[in-house]
């Protein structure tokens, strides 16, 4: 050794007593550089016992510029360096902290420059520009000065430390976020959360899971209990269980104390945090391997709150998910999810599959009726009921407000099977209700396109058993399909026709008294020509009329133009007549109906006596108290009521007399059956006479021949409608039957 090299005598002149350190706690790593052995075990000696922050020193050696560059690269957290300005060559020692700001990019790590040549002691410029912690001879270290200088130098590495990770734990967590957000299934979700906040936490081995809600048995008001949506480390296998199946009790302790708080738990080596609330509400637990500090505490929290809004939006996605596949009110899939499974069933080549779709008959009378909540009742019965009557190989939806659907092998839906369920009426909201329900079929061996195609055609069905009602379900056929097609082609030009008002006409049949054979009404009757020439029957239009709620538009043209020709002809000085107008129930379902009658009648200066609205039989039958309300009202404003086919529906006397009515109208099937001694006879005679005893006038429609008149005329019927006194004429025509005989 030189005189230069006074440090190596060094005196303890005093200092504190360092402190016991903690068992767990990580020493701080100090490298010592300097080309002379007795200055590192001088070193050691003088530093063996110095405690820093709760925390032994661990020691480092290099003798040469070159080793300490080797010791800086492959170890990390150094947190300061006793490092010697003369080495192998004078500027050796500052042109390692060159090297070690410059090229490295070491920006924490201290440094403490020694040298027993003052004459080499750096410029202050160069203190500064590389950062350098402190200068001392060796001569000037005393034990004291030494562990002085070191303990500052490592808690300045500790405060720049703290900063340095905040700033990356920060950055961390700002660039998880939308990564979070991102997830939309929970158990990735958690997965991907759970191993965000274990690398935060600077342990990516450590032990945890994260645990949702399920509400017990799957339902909805049950108690809720902890679900491992996610686990790793020592509870990796118990993902997709109940979290008190994990014999730990550290760990359901923690989840416990947390769940109560409501908050955060910190423990020294782990953290149960509660995340969201209500059926969103989590938990997460970690538990490390090594003690956290303050700052990774603080910043599991804010990662906490990027977690809890996370699982919030998971959350939505997953109602916005369900409402768009399933049916908030039965819980059953929807229609689109149907039709998806089709789509997969057909993907899969799978033929031996039937897609059946069943609707309530009368559901929406059922909701006008009883009230929504019945009607939402009842759809929740029928539910439960085809769950129960089907196993889970059938795919059950809710297709539409009152119809299902269900799609399984071809021997589970027999619509012999769908039928006997709804044998038994279903008790609702303290009500009986006996459900009848009609059924569209298409099998898949049978069926050509997609899903969406097979469910159209399955509906095809539904609506033609629904039309015809001689059986209660039918399955698809090609010529369903060529007829559906017509129906839209017909509806197109109908509806073109409703909005121009052209091709429509009004033709009117002479409604003719018996015993003074002159003309006394007309019944106006509504013929249609197409833009193509082609005169369409009523029998093919009104129908489609009706089901597409057209009717309504064209009722009200009917009824206006028929007050139109009532006046023209009062002012081309006819008799006054009487116009029979029919109305749909479509119609009278239209809340502003007796307000549009009244309208059009007074707005023509018609005497509401002269205008009959005729109904069908069936209809009176039909949501009977909103019947006689609305036919109350316009009996009461002057018009007259007729039941139009009176005997084809079996109406009861008793529902007979409650409705407001002036005329009954017998049906022309039996008026076509008038000979001596047929049951066609004997119904007229008793329609007849039925009405006699209710005081209501009678009217025969379809008499085509002189015997059917004379019938009549002895059963005692007042008035006759026909083509054997005249077809439907148009108006201009209509005049000149005025003056024909009977």
């Amino acid at each position: 050794m030189t005189d230069n090299d006074e440090f190596v005598d060094i005196v303890d002149d005093g200092g504190a007593t360092p402190a016991v350190p903690a068992a767990c706690a990580p020493a701080w790593r100090v490298l010592i550089v300097d080309d002379e052995r007795e200055v590192h075990s001088a070193t050691l000696f003088a530093l063996k016992d110095l405690i820093v922050s709760g925390r032994p020193l661990e020691f480092l050696h290099a003798y040469s510029a070159a080793e300490a560059r080797a010791a800086m690269e492959n170890t990390p957290g150094i947190a300061a360096i006793l490092l010697d300005v003369v080495m192998e060559r004078g500027d050796a020692g500052l042109e390692l902290v060159r090297c070690i700001r410059d090229e490295l990019g070491c920006v924490d790590t201290r440094i403490i420059l020694r040298t027993g040549q003052p004459g080499y002691a750096p410029e202050h410029e160069v203190i500064r520009d590389y950062d350098i912690n402190d200068y001392k001879t060796k001569s000037e270290l005393t034990r004291t000065r030494l562990a002085t200088s070191l303990i500052t130098a490592i808690r300045s590495y500790e405060q720049i430390r703290i900063v340095m990770e905040g700033e990356h734990g920060m950055d961390r967590i700002v660039r998880a976020a939308p990564e979070l957000l991102a997830q939309r299934d929970i158990g990735a979700f958690a997965d991907r959360a759970l191993r965000l906040m274990a690398e935060l936490l600077g342990d990516e081995s450590a032990d945890g899971v994260f645990c949702t809600r399920h509400p017990a048995n799957g339902q909805k008001n049950g108690e809720a209990s902890l679900h491992v949506a996610a686990a790793l480390g020592a509870f990796a296998s118990f993902r997709g269980r109940d979290v008190a199946a994990i014999d730990d009790p550290g760990l359901l302790e923690a989840l416990e104390r947390c769940g109560l708080s409501g908050g955060r738990l910190h423990e020294s080596n782990g953290i149960a945090l509660c995340l969201g609330t209500g059926e969103q509400k989590a938990m997460l637990y970690l538990r490390t391997g090594r003690p956290l500090n303050d700052l990774t505490r603080r910043l599991s929290d804010v990662l906490a709150v990027s977690i809890a809004a996370g699982l919030e939006n998971v959350a939505l996605l997953h109602k916005l998910d369900f409402y768009a596949y399933y049916d908030s009110l039965s819980r059953l899939p929807n229609r689109a999810n149907f039709v998806a499974k089709i789509d997969e069933c057909l993907e899969r080549g799978e033929q031996g599959w039937t897609v059946a779709v069943v609707e309530v008959d009368h559901f929406s009378d059922i909701n006008a009726a009883l009230g929504h909540q019945t009607g939402d009742l009842l759809l929740q019965a029928v539910a439960r009921r085809l769950c129960a009557g089907f196993p889970d190989t059938v795919v059950l939806a809710r297709v539409s407000g009152g119809t299902f659907g269900l799609f399984g092998p071809d021997d589970m839906l027999e619509p012999e099977h769908l039928l006997a369920l709804f044998e038994q009426p279903s008790v609702v909201d303290g009500q009986s209700l006996m459900i009848q329900p009609y059924i569209g079929l298409e099998r898949l061996s049978e069926a050509e396109g997609c899903g969406a195609d097979v469910f159209k055609n399955a509906y095809i069905a539904l609506s033609r058993a629904r039309s015809e009602r001689r059986e209660h379900w039918m399955y698809f056929t090609r010529d369903m399909q060529v007829a559906a097609r017509q129906r839209l082609a017909l509806l197109h030009d109908l509806r073109h026709a409703a909005d121009a008002k052209r091709g429509l006409s009004l033709h009117y049949q002479p409604q003719v008294d018996i015993a003074s054979g002159r003309v006394v009404g007309a019944e106006a009757l509504m013929r249609w020509r197409n833009d193509r020439g082609e005169s369409i029957p009523p029998s093919r239009f009104i129908p489609v009329a009706e089901y597409s709620r057209l009717i309504v538009e064209l009722g009200e043209w009917v009824l206006c133009s028929a007050c139109e020709q009532l006046r023209a002809w009062d002012r081309a000085g006819l008799p006054g007549l009487r116009m029979s107008v029919n109305v749909s129930p479509a119609q009278f379902r239209d809340p502003d109906f007796v307000g549009m009658a009244r309208r059009c009648i007074l707005g023509y200066g018609i005497d509401p006596g002269r205008i009959e609205l005729e109904i069908t039989e069936s209809m009176a039958l039909t949501d009977m108290e909103a019947v006689v309300d609305t036919l109350r009202r316009m009996r009461d404003f002057g018009v007259g009521i007729a039941v139009d086919d009176f005997g084809s529906g079996f109406s009861s006397l008793g529902h007979l007399q409650r409705l407001p009515l002036n005329r009954l109208k017998i049906d022309g099937s039996f008026v076509a059956d008038l000979s001596a001694g047929s049951s066609g006879a004997t119904i007229a005679e008793m329609i007849v006479r039925l009405g006699h005893m209710l005081g209501l006038s009678v009217i025969a429609e379809g008499v085509e021949a002189r015997e059917q008149l004379d019938a009549l005329r002895r059963m005692g019927c007042q008035e006759i409608q026909g083509f054997y006194f005249s077809p439907p004429v148009p108006a201009d025509e209509f005049p000149a039957l005025l003056g024909k005989a009977l």
